[in-house]
């Protein structure tokens, strides 16, 4: 929910070089620290549940995440769900595969399902206008409840509104009261687009539907969502009334400075709403996705109607969006992510296949600690089904050199974003500065208003020829981890395109290398 898409540049790293096809039989072993399977115990193939082992287990080190949740079910392979870390940092507690966990932005394909069903019983049409249901909405007259379903009402995001964002991040926040999300969205009416125009992740738009449910049905949308989790037969699957989750439930974390900050009470239905409030579980989520993607609870037409995409951005990268679902390729979906917790599910039609990963720490920008539950998603997918992702290609994977000391790469990182030294100069290049040979420059000259130094605490080097660089920050307000991936290139390790141009866009700057 907070940019929580699968980007483009992410399927094309983790493509680059996959790993055979995993056809063993033997059982996975279930380590003491670990939990495996609800009712399907451990049969998997052995190997595949240790290539999905070793992906997690560097993923959540490099990234800092304190727990992680993954299931797999696969009709030809079996199933897989695995529980790993810890769910509360402050006891010790592991995580459990019966850990309720914040699922963010999946929330929206329930309040889509609420907003289409009502259009199946005639309690509304999808050509209604907004302003029949919610006043005083920028452009409400012109705005459809299909475009609100599909991001392309014109809506301005609440994350992009400062005054929202700055206590969004504080700390300590102070107190979300009932409203205030509605206020910051018909609070700056300049800064509204027209609909239709194109698709554009927006929060807003789904807090909005949440609105429109409740005048439609008279009830709380709490109450409508649980009624839909109901009735898609997900027992652990709830839209909370207040911040409090079901038990047992994992605590979630953010950095706001060097240390992990447990953030769990801070997601109130006020905040995102119908856009981003429900909790449920692992086993949960992997009942949910064939049924969602089947299009149980919706009349044929309707669901075809959904399954129509649109391109668009989130979070300046890109998104395939039907109405209330997302697409990664072939595999139907969507992504969720609040302060503590992301969340990723997919379905893959053709083969009845489904992976769904959820995380217990979400620091936002996602620059900063940039390893969620997306990026662990794709490389679990990359690695047992390569040939389902977009791009996918059998080139080998490149020789790795010997990765730096993390000392070395301190004072090389130093040195790449100091603007006094000239590109020919430094140590580090970009991979694709071949398309712009002032990338690094770019950010250099940029990072001048935010000086910054780096200490890099330790180094993760994945088997597809990338390296994480889990590092701790210092500048002018503190100190903040930071992971900074590289990928070879030329037999060096160099910076990955992709994170000196999502910084880039951070600042308001692009470059001819990341289009």
């Amino acid at each position: 929910m907070l940019g929580h898409n699968a980007s483009a540049r992410l399927i094309r790293v983790v493509t680059k070089a996959l790993t055979a096809a995993v056809v063993a039989t033997a059982l996975v072993a279930c380590g003491a620290d670990d939990e495996c399977g609800r009712d399907v115990g451990c049969a998997f193939p052995a190997d595949a549940g240790a290539a999905i082992d070793e992906t997690v287990r560097k993923n959540m080190d490099a990234g800092l995440i304190p727990g992680a949740l993954v299931t797999v079910h696969d009709p030809a392979r079996g199933n897989f769900t695995k529980a790993y870390g810890v769910a509360d940092l402050a006891t010790g507690r592991a995580m459990t595969i019966e850990d309720h966990i914040r699922i963010g932005s999946i929330t929206k394909t329930f309040t889509a399902t609420a907003i289409l069903r009502a259009a199946d019983d005639n309690k509304l049409s999808l050509d209604d206008a907004l302003s029949e249901y919610v006043p005083g909405v920028p452009n409400g007259d012109a705005i459809a409840l299909r475009d609100l379903l599909g991001m392309r009402g014109g809506v301005r995001d609440l994350m992009s509104d400062t005054d929202f964002l700055d206590q969004f991040l504080a700390k300590t926040p102070g107190e979300w009261r009932p409203g205030d999300s509605l206020r910051t969205i018909t609070g700056h009416p300049e800064r509204a687009q027209p609909p239709h125009r194109e698709t554009e992740y927006s929060n807003s738009e789904y807090l909005l539907l949440g609105l429109v449910l409740e005048k439609v049905t008279g009830k709380p949308v709490h109450e409508v969502l649980d009624e839909v989790a109901t009735a898609y037969g997900l027992p652990d699957t709830t839209y909370p009334a207040d911040a409090t989750m079901p038990a047992p439930a994992s605590r979630g974390y953010a950095y706001f400075d060097d240390a992990a900050t447990d953030v769990t009470a801070r997601n109130t239905p006020e905040l995102f709403g119908a856009a981003g409030s429900m909790v449920s579980t692992i086993g949960d989520l992997a009942d949910y996705a064939p049924r969602l993607a089947r299009g149980e609870l919706l009349k044929p037409e309707t669901h075809r109607a959904r399954l129509q995409f649109t391109t668009g951005t989130a979070g300046g990268g890109p998104l395939d969006y039907g109405l209330g679902m997302q697409r990664f390729g072939p595999w139907l979906g969507h992504t969720g992510g609040v302060l503590g917790y992301t969340t990723h599910l997919g379905y893959l039609p053709d083969r009845g296949i489904t992976v769904a990963v959820a995380v217990n720490q979400y620091t936002v920008p996602p620059t900063l600690l940039r390893v969620t539950a997306s990026s662990i998603w794709f490389a679990i997918v990359a690695r047992l089904y390569p040939d389902s992702l977009p791009g996918h290609r059998d080139d080998p994977v490149p020789a790795a050199p010997p990765p730096p000391s993390p000392a070395e790469l301190s004072a090389r990182l130093q040195e790449a974003f100091d603007p006094k030294v000239p590109v020919a100069q430094k140590s580090l290049r970009v991979v694709d500065d071949d398309k712009d040979p002032e990338l690094l420059a770019r950010l250099a000259t940029a990072f001048t208003a935010y000086p910054m130094s780096f200490q890099v605490d330790k180094l993760t080097q994945f088997g597809d020829g990338t390296l994480l660089a889990t590092t701790t920050t210092s500048f002018a307000g503190g100190r903040r981890p930071m992971v900074v991936p590289l990928a070879v290139r030329d037999d060096s390790w160099r910076l990955s395109t992709g994170w000196v141009c999502e910084n880039l866009t951070l600042v308001g700057q692009t470059s001819p290398a990341c289009a």
